[in-house]
């Protein structure tokens, strides 16, 4: 049992493969018939040895190293084109009867303009995303037109925002409350913002998510916060000053219209507005593309030196005015409520006072100055431009969403801020006596209580001193009454003393 156990182990040392020891050997023994050394019995080790590592294998092969092939698939989808269905009687492809109108722009065209400004997505990108957008356009055609708005970035990941114009907010506003109810107002003015659908996606060719609704009360909310995105739509939203919803996605709508109020442009005169009519079947405002505007032959008028604001309008959405309603705002005998207008949609000029320095305009060619792009780049938010040449123009931005401020950023704080208990107030109280009223043979008339001031008056702290008595509490009153009292005793007792020396 022992030489059997031993010819194993040196089996096991000869080939720690599967192969056998004779076969080894057998191998070995042929090598050295072909080579022929000189002294084989010196070169038996050796060429044992090279056999030996020439034929180790793996006992345990590694596992094969797994790919993300995600965006491969996703870039192959984009190529992709939806069959129509074919008739299960004639196998013949039926036509599709569904078309679109809506308006997607060359991308590709804008992202050349987008890199006179040095701020893009690349090219490769810009193809992906335009196709995704074509895609997106032909699953809704009830938008109007599809743009790309811009790239959000986030800690985690970021947002590739696409915006989609449609005619009138996808959503019913709230039933049974009268006209100037908050929640229905906090729904009816933000109308014209809903008019515009967001989807984001994380990277080009990904599916796009629909961002909710918007609210008023998110609109007044963002602009005084500053936060970071996670890239989760899911992700809690714990701010202060708070914010009126529950998660990223809502704060991303809302900060998307804010961007796009303060950065959104247009050549003056391209938009016009259209009023709101209901015999022609037009509830809401609107604005609508000037068939009278013409790009002007020399664009250096756009970005000169002392750049004329009133070349250029803002023609995004505005935050609407709070609501101001009277007391004469009540219904009528029938119990109709009076009509309340829909909110306007202006196109805002710019003005050299405060819109003169949140832009820096240029042109982005020093020769053939007349016909070189113009663009205009944000102070205020940096990474967003705007970029005009010819006719077209072209709004972008790629940021973190926050607005560029010099000055420390400090949160405001609450209403009425609670200051915290100077001490217990269920151990320590405050004992002042009650104010006897008597009549002229001193018998007790009345009893007035005592006027406790605030303990945290609203002017301001108060501090204690001998002049303000109503804050000294029991436990100051009775190590006063004590020191008092072993000042008597000690003085009794010393004048004790003196006399019985005496």
């Amino acid at each position: 049992m022992g030489d059997d156990n031993k010819a194993k182990d040196i089996m096991a040392y000869l080939a720690p493969s599967n192969a056998s020891v004779f076969d080894h050997l057998s191998e070995v023994l042929t090598n050295v018939a072909i080579s022929n050394p000189e002294n084989p019995v010196e070169s038996f080790h050796k060429i044992s040895r090279e056999v030996l590592e020439n034929s180790l294998r793996w006992t345990d092969e590694p596992a094969p190293v797994k790919q993300d092939n995600s965006k491969q698939v996703e870039c192959q989808n984009l190529f992709r084109v939806q069959k129509a269905e074919a008739d299960p009687a004639t196998s013949i492809s039926k036509a599709s009867k569904v078309g679109t109108d809506t308006y997607v722009p060359d991308i590709g065209a804008e992202t050349e303009m987008l890199n006179w400004t040095g701020l893009s997505v690349g090219g490769v990108n810009a193809t992906r995303i335009m196709l995704s957008i074509r895609q997106l356009a032909a699953v809704h055609p009830e938008f109007k037109s599809v743009r790309f708005f811009g790239k959000i970035l986030g800690k985690q990941a970021d947002y590739y925002v696409c915006e989609a114009e449609v005619t009138a907010c996808d959503e019913a506003p709230p039933k049974g409350l009268i006209p100037k109810h908050p929640e229905k107002r906090n729904f009816e003015k933000a109308q014209q913002h809903n008019r515009f659908k967001y989807y984001v996606c994380h990277s080009p060719g990904a599916p796009w998510t629909a961002l909710p609704n918007l609210r008023y009360y998110q609109l007044l909310a963002v602009p005084n916060i500053k936060r970071l995105f996670t890239g989760n739509l899911n992700a809690p939203m714990a701010t202060f000053p708070p914010f009126p919803g529950e998660t990223e996605a809502e704060y991303l709508r809302a900060k998307i219209a804010h961007i796009g109020e303060r950065t959104v442009m247009s050549p003056a005169g391209f938009f016009t507005e259209v009023p709101a009519d209901p015999e022609a079947k037009r509830k809401y405002h609107s604005i609508a593309p000037s068939p009278e505007w013409a790009p002007p032959e020399d664009l250096s008028g756009y970005a000169a030196e002392a750049w004329p604001t009133s070349a250029w309008a803002r023609h995004y959405p505005q935050v609407p005015d709070a609501d101001e309603f009277g007391e004469d705002f009540v219904p009528d005998e029938t119990g109709k409520w009076p009509d309340i207008d829909p909110e306007a949609w202006p196109i805002r000029p710019l003005t050299d006072e405060e819109d003169g320095p949140l832009w820096i305009a240029r042109q982005c060619s020093h020769q053939l100055k007349a016909k070189a792009p113009v663009c205009l780049i944000s102070r205020q938010y940096p990474g967003a431009v705007v970029v005009l040449q010819g006719k077209k123009f072209v709004n972008f931005y790629i940021g973190f969403g926050n607005q560029e401020n010099d000055k420390m950023y400090t949160p405001t704080f609450q209403e009425n801020l609670v200051m915290p208990p100077v001490c217990a107030d269920v151990i320590y109280k405050v004992h002042r006596e009650p104010t006897v009223e008597r009549d002229a043979d001193g018998n007790i008339t009345a009893t007035i209580p005592p006027e406790v001031k605030p303990r945290y008056p609203l002017e301001g702290w108060l501090h204690f001193n001998d002049e303000q008595a109503d804050l000294r509490d029991k436990m100051y009153v009775e190590w006063e009454e004590l020191k008092k009292k072993e000042a008597e005793e000690k003085a009794a007792a010393e004048a004790a003393a003196a006399e019985a020396a005496a």
